[in-house]
């Protein structure tokens, strides 16, 4: 059996875990969100651009703050139908 001091010790780091895992993950997932796009998977978009000129808006409103982030370039392409490789 365990005493109750050992469950409250415990009780409270489960707490403990559960709240920074609540607080660093949304974090993280920003942070990588963020990351900026390689050279190949920007030249990539940038053409896909412009064979489609219906995207240029799309290309602008990424391009304000002058970098070009994964998930921006992943959202351009899918609207062509193609997909970013996490790897590019």
């Amino acid at each position: 059996m365990m005493s109750r001091r050992m469950k409250t010790t415990w009780a409270i780091l489960a707490l403990l875990s559960m709240v920074s895992f609540g607080i660093f993950l949304p974090i993280y997932l920003k942070k990588s969100s963020l990351k900026p796009a390689s050279s190949v998977l920007s030249e990539r978009t940038k053409g896909v651009v412009d064979k489609n000129p219906r995207l240029k808006a799309d290309w602008d409103k990424a391009m304000e703050d002058g970098v070009l982030t994964w998930s921006e370039a992943n959202s351009i392409l899918e609207k062509v139908g193609e997909k970013a490789d996490p790897e590019d």
